[in-house]
């Protein structure tokens, strides 16, 4: 059985209003004690999280308001406080950063924040919501520019369009689909911290998580669902595969790697988990790298938590990664979004190539070479009217 990790060595920070919210409703769905912080420049946000840790940034640059989306203030507030970053993060053995991009806060401090674990040397993941279509085009264009910056920064990254994220809820009131969706998030951040600190019998390391999730792999989802009681295996299974945040499962067809977490009680059996790996393994290419890792929870009884995590090529293309977020907010068009960014893309209509007649030169004297009513000498193209 593979060694766990301390909990206290794992950090879980929420960036921004997104990130905090997600953060604050962890603490209710596990009785252990989480290491957690919320980073943000809003001080009615922070007094209102009972994370571990609260870190107030830009204090005198929004007069302890939000950054109001823009991105360059929010560099010059992670900037200046930089080496409050590096200091929340030094003594983590991994951090976990949630966040949702849109935001001055949550995009670029996000950043800062990874650079800064870098720079310590510890690993880190980070889960980011996308903004919805109907936000508008400005916070899609921040979004869009910070990924490529994120990507660079982190050991993996895990996107999630909140276009995606909230029709997995099936709930159609704001009321209830919000929290619905925060709370669903909130299960899979901790099935992967349970998986790290509770680990069974089939193990999956944090190295498995940012391998996976590692950014040339391409872009990574995420993907769960629950099944009780006899079928338990069956029927998450079944749902995980439904799943709008891998399209269904067709996007499994095309993933370089796939992580499967599995949080249950002590009465796993074997037949349950070739009910949950023979379709995820069927639905994923001939190729496909896949890593199950099992959590056993007392708690858990009868019942069992999916939760997959998947990476599929392609990205944010190269010319986005170059381009920094500041750039990116005083540009007209966002980096584009590419599901492979190394296909050849051909537009356009074909058109003729205006080649003269091609002649005999100094064979024009010569007697022509006839094969079957055919003029051997006159081009194979010219003979049979074929246009370049």
């Amino acid at each position: 059985m593979q060694l766990a990790m301390d909990s206290n060595d794992i950090l879980i920070v929420g960036v921004g209003g997104a990130g905090g919210r997600l953060v604050a409703g962890l603490a209710g769905l596990v009785p252990d004690p989480l290491h957690t912080a919320v980073i943000d420049t809003d001080a009615g946000a922070l007094a209102a999280s009972g994370a571990t840790s609260k870190l107030q940034i830009g204090s005198h640059l929004t007069n302890g308001k939000g950054a109001g989306g823009d991105a360059g203030l929010g560099r010059r507030v992670a900037t200046e406080d930089v080496e409050m970053l590096r200091g929340l993060v030094a003594d983590a053995g991994l951090v976990l950063v949630l966040a949702g991009l849109g935001g001055g806060t949550g995009s670029v401090v996000t950043v800062e924040l990874l650079k800064a674990a870098g720079l310590a040397g510890t690993p880190s993941l980070c889960f980011a919501t996308l903004p919805f279509g109907f936000e508008g085009k400005g916070r899609s264009d921040l979004a869009r520019g910070v990924v490529p910056e994120i990507r660079e920064a982190t050991d993996g990254l895990i996107l999630l369009p909140n276009d995606k994220l909230f029709k997995s809820t099936g709930k159609e009131t704001v009321s209830e689909a919000f929290p619905k969706a925060e709370q669903e998030l909130g299960m899979c951040v901790l099935a992967l911290w349970q998986l790290l600190t509770k680990p069974g019998y089939l193990n999956a390391s944090a190295s498995d998580l940012a391998q996976v999730a590692k950014p040339e792999r391409g872009i990574a989802s995420l993907a769960w669902a629950e099944g009780r009681g006899r079928r338990r295996g069956q029927s998450a299974v079944k749902h995980l595969l439904a799943h709008p945040m891998i399209d269904g499962g067709a996007a499994l067809a095309e993933c370089r790697s796939v992580l499967v977490s599995i949080v249950a009680g002590e009465d796993l059996t074997l037949k349950d988990l070739s009910d949950i790996m023979a379709p995820i393994k069927a639905a994923c290419g001939d190729e496909t790298d896949v890593t199950v890792g099992t959590s056993i929870d007392p708690e858990w009884k009868s019942r069992l938590l999916l939760t997959l995590i998947a990476a599929r090529p392609g990205g944010w293309s190269g010319v986005a990664a170059s381009r920094s977020v500041a750039e990116t907010a005083e540009t007209d068009e966002p980096p584009p979004l590419v599901e492979n960014p190394n296909a050849t893309v051909r537009s356009g209509v074909q058109t003729t190539l205006q080649l003269d007649p091609v002649g005999r030169g100094r064979f024009e004297n010569s007697d022509p070479t006839i094969l079957d009513g055919e003029d051997l000498d006159i081009p194979a193209y010219q003979r049979r009217g074929i246009k370049l």
